[in-house]
């Protein structure tokens, strides 16, 4: 049982997530995208079906198993209900972009190639390597060796030190005020 629960509002309900956080917004998706909250919406869905089964599987008691087999079914529902709000909307608006963003500037070469960084071969015979895309505006790619496509970057040298914390195997300089002057 939450302590607080018991002790702040003897036992009354209290809108706070399980572990006894109070509710905020932080859950709320709100992308200005109607697809992409759509799609986020059909995740949290999945991920509470989820927990919830994993709920059912932890007890054995036939109330809350009852309860729960009623959550596990909505959640059917709702991720129904969000597929299918998907599928409405991808026929008038794909893929997801803001609608000002002149699509001109996108790098059309690479917006249906898949790239393998993997060992093996095995992502070749994937859906998303070959075929038509999903949006309908070109063919899947599949690239076994992808070469690198932009500048190679100058990275300075790491410090010999973090905030007076020696990196193993460098010699620590002596932390006084004229170091901090110097850097």
């Amino acid at each position: 049982m939450n302590p607080q629960h018991f002790i702040v509002s003897g036992l009354g309900a209290r809108p706070d997530d399980s572990m006894g956080y109070p509710w905020t917004s932080r859950y709320t998706i709100a992308s200005g995208n109607l697809l992409a909250d759509f799609r986020a919406n059909l995740n949290a869905e999945s991920q509470g079906r989820l927990q919830v089964v994993r709920l059912y599987e932890a007890t054995t008691d036939k109330g809350v198993r009852d309860m729960l087999s009623f959550l596990i079914a909505r959640d059917t529902m709702h991720q129904n209900q969000w597929m299918a709000a998907i599928e409405e909307l991808e026929q008038t608006q794909s893929p997801i972009v803001p609608s000002t963003f002149p699509t001109s500037l996108e790098k059309k070469e690479v917006s249906h190639s898949f790239m393998n960084f993997s060992k093996g071969e095995e992502s070749s015979a994937g859906r998303w390597a070959s075929g038509p895309s999903m949006d309908s505006a070109g063919e899947f790619e599949y690239i076994a060796d992808p070469e690198a496509m932009g500048q190679v970057p100058v990275l300075n040298q790491s410090p010999a030190y973090v905030h007076a914390t020696p990196i193993p195997g460098s010699p620590s300089p002596e932390l006084d005020s004229a170091h901090y002057q110097q850097h």
